[in-house]
């Protein structure tokens, strides 16, 4: 069933009970509304988040000159709340005012740092999630890999009680164009590894936050470089290492997975494969998706619009001659059957190519499944814990 475009849901609560008849709320651009339910499932009051995407006038959305700073007030607001808590000795109250400010922060530069004040919001962002996590129960360390022409940065996280004999199982994972190591989805991922014994490395994709290479064909250097630095780091069992990519994470996901055979268990959730990059695909992609495709890749959205989808084109697995392939290592792809970014048809072309792998689909939901985010965490989750024991083979998910 298509929303009609005409009717607009009053309230946050009524357009997540209806997503079928409701296109949008009321005084929120479609394109906002459809990522707000699950900024409310992180635990971001929802009246807020249609009260603030209103406070940005009425020409609403990220590109708006007034979108940054309305969400800003937000992240300080809350930032100052994290302060106060700290000067009480409220660890529990203090993580929870930086976390939500570092969210707020995030939305304001969302989808990608496309002005100076968006990387100000970034900044601002990452003070925040820093100051958050000083009261994790896992801590954040930051992790260094060596990668020419600078280094990858990662967030480490080990997870309670003493270390394994050979090392902790691992998991690097990252989000996809507009989110990033720091962001609410990947921290609750890592969350539920570290909850299940894996330690974790969150590091951003290609062409984000503070990755040092743009998105290009041979971008997963940027991936396999941190694996090479993960191997050779005591702490952890180099023979127990799997990956994890969310949204257009999951095309560098599915990429090592094809590549380095011997990670464990690979889990891509909603990622570009093959269908996405055709140049019907892209063209009808809403404007925020494009400004932020041509940002990763170092484009400008308006003045580099007629190379956008050429350039995405040398993504294609299939093109790149990485598919049909042989095998691969074990693979769990996630994702909506309604998802309006990536065809779902990318979820089964490893499946049409022979490659075993697991899916797991939700019928009536959209990109990355976000309706079902708990759902498909804790089952990804519970997946990599079990592809990640010792002595399990690496040839090809069931």
């Amino acid at each position: 069933m298509t929303p009609n475009p005409d009717l607009l849901a009053a309230s946050l609560a009524e357009f997540r009970e209806q997503p079928d008849q409701y296109v949008s709320v009321a005084g929120v651009p479609p394109e906002i509304a459809a990522r707000l339910p699950g900024f409310a499932d992180f635990g971001i009051d929802s009246e807020t988040l249609v009260e603030a995407v209103r406070a940005a006038g009425p020409q609403m959305g990220p590109a708006t000159p007034s979108w940054t700073p309305a969400m800003m007030s937000y992240g300080d607001a809350r930032s100052v709340e994290g302060e106060r808590a700290e000067a009480m000795q409220d660890g529990v109250a203090a993580e929870r005012a930086f976390l939500e400010a570092s969210f707020w922060y995030f939305l304001a530069r969302f989808p990608h740092i496309l002005h100076p004040a968006g990387a100000e919001a970034y900044e601002r962002h990452k003070v925040a999630y820093l100051r958050a996590a000083r009261h994790f129960r896992n801590p954040v360390e930051r992790f260094e890999a060596p990668l020419e022409p600078g280094v990858v940065t990662a967030y480490l996280r080990l997870p309670t009680g003493p270390a394994p004999k050979d090392g902790w199982p691992l998991v690097a994972l990252w989000g996809g164009i507009d989110v990033w190591k720091s962001d609410l989805e990947i921290h609750s991922q890592s969350n539920a590894l570290l909850r299940r014994g894996m330690a974790t490395l969150a590091v951003d994709m290609p062409g984000t936050g503070e990755s040092p290479v743009p998105v290009a064909p041979d971008a997963e250097r940027v991936i396999a470089a941190l694996l090479a630095s993960a191997r050779a780091d005591r702490r952890f069992d180099a023979t127990r290492i799997g990956c994890y990519g969310l949204s257009f994470g999951g095309h560098w996901a599915a990429k090592m997975a094809l590549l380095d055979r011997n990670l464990k268990g690979v889990v891509n959730v909603g990622g570009p494969i093959h269908h996405a990059f055709q140049p019907a695909w892209v063209a009808a992609l809403p404007f925020g998706a494009k400004a932020a495709l041509a940002r990763v890749q170092s484009l400008d959205a308006r003045a580099d619009a007629e190379r956008l989808a050429p350039s995405l084109a040398r993504l294609d697995l299939v093109a790149q001659g990485l598919l049909p392939a042989s095998r691969s290592a074990p693979l769990l792809s996630v994702n909506g059957e309604r998802d309006e970014l990536v065809p779902i048809a990318d979820l089964d072309v490893f499946s049409e190519y022979g490659i075993p792998q697991d899916r797991l689909k939700f019928a009536d939901d959209r990109h990355v499944a976000s309706r079902n985010w708990r759902l498909h965490e804790a089952f990804v989750a519970d997946w990599l814990s079990s592809k990640l024991r010792r002595g399990l083979a690496s040839d090809g998910a069931s």
